[in-house]
């Protein structure tokens, strides 16, 4: 029976179509599984075109800093950075690696391609997909204006400052170094402390208020004073009245062998920290010289230098006694004097001389108390277009990068004391005479009242367009910290550096950063 049966089993079979479903199926699996797994491939590939275009994105950088090596070195140095940058085990083989220089534009243009091995595409016949990339570096065209507002203060002295001079030497060798034409780099150096000083060639010029007309000239002398001497007696007297107005110049010409040490009180809120032009047509824009006047001679004031002058009739109040401008004339100043607190060098104004700048490196000293806001704003005028300083291109001219680099090494100070003028005389004058905005002889509250200047100076200084960067130098205050980062034009810009390499490597990547290399393509 079942015989009978096989020849018609037999026939049904060869008739039958519906097992062409799994060959037909076989056959379009290959080209599907082909495009799928090729699809893999040019995946591979174009991770590969992306990490080439890093390591010659590096490799014209790298190159870039040295445009006047040879062809030869360029690509010695090329290949170093692709090989340290591309992967090659993982993602094939770097071919046709060359490097151009061109001196007329100031760039390096660095050509690769990346040979790239297939699996499913070499069953079609594509054994390796090749890839090509092409990195110009070419040097900012942009000039440099940079102020360096360095803490000078007594906390710097030592080990610190040693470690600011050779970072700041640093700074300087690399822009200097690095510059195409005389005049692309311009730095200014701004040393500060409780104090800055301008430098005493410019004493009595017109902004420096050699009237006295300014608001706050002298204030602690309680504005004029009337001056009568008589002379005879009975119907021979005479007596002759005199009207003395309270001017720094006058009392430093009056005082034997004391002359102006260079440094100047800060203008009245907000000018203390901004650059709005001196004017003698506005005294209160006028700048003042420092001048710490002599304190009674009595127990809690510090900066006593000469005698009251009690034999002349002087009342002894606190007041009366600081303020006898008499005892200034042929005055000898026994110990600290009208220069307490002027304890920094001079401002060295923007330069092209990297023997100018470098000789004002060399010549800081550690002394002081800290006020950063009056050192930031300095700074601001050392790069400001306006006077006193003037050597910096207006702020609307971008061909021009304006950069601050601000250090300090510990919290803004303002030593309160506990007597009529609650503070020492320094940038602000006494604080008793409300030109910081608060009277109080309570050391942390002087001080924050100063972090707000130091916040204002930064926020005015960004707003001009200065790119900020920041520096704190072994600083264990995390609000300093948190200030100074603020301060700042960006977070990646402020550095805190715990130890004397790190402060190095701050300086060394600031200057990378001002040299500003950039990829054009």
């Amino acid at each position: 029976m079942c015989l009978t049966r096989f020849p018609r089993l037999l026939s049904r079979f060869a008739k039958d179509r519906r097992g062409n479903i799994a060959v037909i199926f076989a056959l379009a699996l290959m080209p599907v599984t082909l495009l799928a797994g090729g699809s893999v491939d040019l995946s591979t590939a174009m991770n590969a075109r992306s990490r080439l275009a890093q390591a010659l994105d590096a490799a014209a950088l790298a190159v870039g800093v040295n445009v006047s090596v040879s062809d030869a070195d360029a690509l010695a140095i090329a290949n170093g950075f692709i090989n340290a940058n591309y992967p090659e085990r993982e993602m094939g083989n770097i071919t046709g690696v060359t490097v151009t220089l061109d001196p007329d534009t100031d760039s390096v243009t660095v050509r690769g391609a990346a040979e790239v091995r297939t699996t499913m595409l070499a069953l079609a016949g594509i054994p390796t997909i090749t890839v090509h990339w092409e990195s110009v570096a070419q040097r900012a065209r942009q000039r440099i204006e940079l102020a360096m507002v360095l803490d000078n203060t007594g906390s710097m002295s030592g080990s610190k400052i040693t470690a600011l001079r050779g970072a700041a030497h640093l700074l300087s060798e690399i822009l200097f170094e690095g510059v195409g034409d005389t005049g692309d780099v311009k730095i200014g150096v701004i040393p500060f402390a409780a104090t800055v000083n301008v430098g005493t060639g410019f004493a009595r010029d017109w902004w420096l208020d050699p009237d006295a007309a300014s608001p706050v000239h002298a204030q602690w002398a309680g504005g004029d004073q009337t001056n009568v001497v008589c002379t005879g007696n009975g119907n021979r007297r005479r007596c002759t009245t005199t009207i003395l107005h309270p001017n720094h110049w006058d009392l430093f010409d009056d005082l034997r062998s004391t002359p102006w040490g260079g440094c100047v009180e800060a203008r009245p809120l907000p000018m203390d920290i901004d650059d709005t032009t001196p004017n003698p047509g506005r005294p209160e824009t006028l700048f003042i010289p420092y001048f710490a006047p002599d304190e009674p001679d009595l127990s809690g004031y510090s900066n006593n230098y000469l005698s009251d002058g009690l034999a002349s009739g002087v009342a002894g109040s606190v007041v009366n006694r600081l303020r006898n401008l008499l005892k200034y004339d042929d005055g000898r100043p026994s110990s600290n004097g009208p220069n307490a607190a002027c304890t920094v060098t001079p401002i060295t104004p923007l330069t092209t001389s990297r023997s100018r700048v470098d000789s004002a490196i060399s010549a800081m000293a550690a002394s002081g108390n800290t006020n950063i806001a009056n050192g930031i704003g300095w700074g601001v005028r050392v790069l400001s277009p306006q006077m006193p300083f003037a050597e910096g291109v207006g702020y609307d001219d971008r061909t021009v990068l304006k950069a601050m680099v601000i250090l300090t090494d510990g919290e803004n100070v303002l030593s309160g004391q506990s007597n009529d003028f609650m503070s020492r005389y320094e940038a602000y004058g006494y604080i008793s005479d409300n030109r910081l905005g608060v009277r109080t002889s309570n050391g942390n509250l002087l001080s924050t009242a100063l972090n707000a200047r130091t916040a204002a100076a930064c926020a005015y200084a960004k707003a001009q367009g200065i790119r900020v960067y920041t520096i704190t130098f072994q600083v264990s205050s995390s609000s300093t910290r948190n200030m100074m980062q603020a301060c700042a034009t960006s977070a990646s810009l402020y550095f805190d550096s715990p130890s004397s390499s790190a402060l190095r490597d701050a300086f060394e990547m600031i200057a990378g950063d001002l040299a500003n290399l950039r990829l054009s393509r």
